[in-house]
């Protein structure tokens, strides 16, 4: 800042005055004192209206940081809300599978045991139903939960990548020198 500048060159004339003979006060060059004053008067309005320029622009950075991370706040939110409903409906068609499937495996025991010549064979047969029937509707459930943490991650990525943004923003703005 050139006003600083000015103002070190005050104290310089000021200190390198000399004494007058037998007293602590100087003389000094009233012409060159008024003419840094004058350069002081001039340059310091340009120096304050920067100043206020830089002000204003920070509080803009600022609000737009908030703005930004407000919006980013939102789609989080409607994002999980969405990986919610989305799980709720995959368990909910998991769980109608798994009943269809069940059903089916008991219509399939009953008709064997009513066959009395091949009860034995039934019995098994209804066995490996209900355990395919159980395997089908765990891997349903368990594919179900693996999307969710898939669509929780990639979430959970792309928020990092905004945070870190705004951390860097923040730190140029610190950083920032006029």
């Amino acid at each position: 800042m050139e006003v600083m500048l000015l103002l070190d060159a005050l104290e310089d004339i000021l200190e390198k005055a000399p004494n007058l003979p037998l007293s602590s006060k100087s003389m000094i060059n009233k012409a060159e004192l008024h003419e840094i004053i004058k350069d002081i008067r001039i340059k310091l309005p340009d120096e304050i209206k920067q100043a206020q320029w830089i002000k204003e622009e920070r509080q803009k950075i600022l609000m737009e940081a908030k703005k930004e991370a407000e919006a980013l706040r939102k789609d989080c939110e409607d994002k999980a809300a969405r990986i919610k409903e989305e799980r709720h409906r995959v368990l909910a068609e998991a769980e109608k599978e798994a009943e269809i499937l069940k059903r089916e495996a008991d219509k399939k025991i009953q008709e064997l045991i009513d066959e009395s010549d091949i009860m034995k064979k039934a019995n098994e047969q209804a066995k490996e139903v209900i355990i395919a029937a159980q395997i089908d509707a765990k891997k349903i459930r368990l594919g179900s939960k693996a999307y969710a943490d898939e669509l929780l991650a990639e979430l959970e990525k792309h928020t990092a990548g905004v945070i870190e943004t705004i951390r860097n923003n923040r730190d140029e703005l610190k950083n920032f020198k006029s």
